[in-house]
């Protein structure tokens, strides 16, 4: 069996990061062993030109689009995490990137309507995930994005999202 072979297909047809351990336990091999193999991978899909690559930590590994090709592709659709996704749960996550930690109550007051499913939705998705619990009593909830979030938009950091002044030409349209 080529290792490299069964790393890539793995991470081709996975919906986000695969955790090292899978792949040590799959291949019997060590961590470091795990990311030669990668290393090698990236390699290869360097010298054929291909418009993906594997990126990694200690922990997981995952197959995302290069920078430059994912800026000519943001016009023709979106990135595949959000496809599929409602308008409502579109708002929601973009509430929760944008206000985290927040509780469900804040959220649905933002939107004017109630988020408990687009909340459930982006939760089985792993976009976003209980950050914790407000220290007021009944203890909401409170709700962040997930590291899964990060690297599926190429964000190194919730701090990297664009202003939402970016967007509009006059102060009113904010």
């Amino acid at each position: 069996m080529n290792s490299k072979k069964v790393i890539s297909a793995v991470l081709l047809v996975s919906d986000g990061p695969v955790e090292h351990e899978y792949f040590e336990k799959l291949l019997t091999i060590n961590n470091s062993e795990l990311i030669n193999l990668i290393d090698e991978i990236n390699a290869n899909f360097e010298n054929t030109d291909i418009g993906f690559y594997i990126k990694y930590n200690d922990f997981k590994s995952d197959i995302v689009t290069k920078s430059e090709i994912s800026e000519l592709l943001g016009d023709v659709k979106p990135p595949a995490i959000l496809r599929g996704l409602s308008t409502p749960a579109l708002e929601t996550l973009a509430i929760i990137a944008y206000e985290q930690p927040v509780t469900k109550m804040k959220i649905s007051e933002i939107r004017g309507v109630e988020s408990e499913s687009s909340i459930k939705t982006l939760e089985s998705r792993g976009l976003i995930e209980k950050g914790g619990e407000l220290d007021v009593p009944g203890n909401p909830i409170l709700y962040t994005t997930t590291e899964l979030f990060l690297q599926k938009l190429d964000l190194s950091s919730i701090s990297n999202l664009p202003t939402i002044g970016e967007y509009f030409n006059k102060a009113e349209e904010e």
